[in-house]
């Protein structure tokens, strides 16, 4: 493991840098990057964009604008450490797969996940090495391509070479000011694909890098004010939380899913997951067995999960006759 104590390395802005990157892999993460805490300028262009051709949506991009500048978030920081934490390893219970999103299902935000305290081990390594840290505070898409450890693919997703979409970005905000990496700004699509913009149920991916965010199933499933547009649940498919549809298109993440590890916490409370036992389930499964593995979802929503289970129970009905 990376010793805490400082050392000689730590005198120099880049020998910091080197020591937080092995901190970084040694903690679980598959990439590190480093970029500087400027502004996102092209980020504040390209939500000022959206809110324009979409005012329907325009507060859902306006909330985002406040990650634009990180130091309206912590003066002090200069720099960002950009992580990737990589999910596609898990095997996932096949009832869930096309009902719930593979994210949610491999979240480490669940204690029983094993990679569940990575970034509170991330943190407190760098705070070890003598640096003010403060978790969050940057757009974690645009860090990540500023940061070089990931180009944007043309479904909006962060895609990496080795793990492609399947992974969560981490930032932190710090008050070293480190040697930057070179940004990753080159799509990373083969010239001419649409096989994202084509699987999009709902229509959401109306061009390429261009995303109608009140269309997209994954918001649609739980975040959408009641009742969803009639002609949008009706494209939903199965849906019931998130939606994998322009991921699983992507040729970019082919063969990058390995099912290496065992997702043992999912596949404990299978047979609760699929769509008749979700459309149908009681309250106290829901508080004792479901609810707990999606805790950031408001405890009192059981309504909104058989509402959903049973709207992706009579869509997979039409498909399948």
């Amino acid at each position: 493991m990376v010793s805490f104590e400082k050392s000689d390395d730590c005198r120099t802005d880049s020998g910091l840098a080197h020591l937080i990157k092995r901190l970084a892999l040694e903690t679980g993460y598959v990439a590190c990057g480093i970029t500087t805490a400027e502004p996102f300028e092209d980020y504040a262009r390209a939500l000022a964009e959206r809110m324009r051709l979409f005012p329907e949506a325009a507060g859902l991009y306006g909330e985002m604008l406040e990650r634009v500048d990180p130091r309206a978030a912590a003066k002090w920081a200069k720099s960002i450490v950009v992580c990737l934490h990589w999910y596609g390893k898990y095997e996932l219970p096949d009832r869930a797969l096309g009902h719930i999103g593979r994210a949610y299902l491999a979240d480490r935000r669940f204690e029983e996940c094993p990679d569940h305290d990575m970034p509170a081990r991330m943190k407190a390594g760098m705070k070890a090495l003598g640096l003010r840290v403060r978790t969050g505070g940057a757009p974690c898409r645009p860090a990540a391509i500023r940061a070089g450890i990931a180009a944007q693919a043309r479904n909006g997703f962060i895609c990496s070479a080795e793990y492609g979409s399947w992974v969560n970005i981490e930032c932190w905000l710090v008050d070293a000011e480190l040697p930057a990496d070179k940004p990753s700004d080159k799509c990373p699509c083969p010239d001419g694909c649409r096989a994202c913009i084509d699987a999009c149920p709902t229509g959401a991916l109306v061009a390429p890098f261009r995303m109608r965010m009140d269309w997209c199933a994954a918001y649609l499933t739980y975040y959408a004010p009641l009742p969803v547009d009639p002609v949008l649940e009706s494209k939903m498919g199965g849906w019931i939380y998130g939606c994998d549809a322009c991921q699983e298109a992507c040729p970019l993440n082919k063969g990058k899913w390995k099912n290496s590890e065992r997702a043992e916490w999912m596949f404990k409370v299978a047979e609760h997951l699929a769509l008749q036992a979700l459309a149908g389930m009681t309250e106290g499964t829901y508080r004792e067995i479901v609810h707990p593995r999606f805790s950031y979802i408001p405890v009192a929503d059981l309504a909104r999960w058989h509402a959903n289970a049973s709207r992706a129970c009579r869509n997979c009905s039409k498909q399948d006759r």
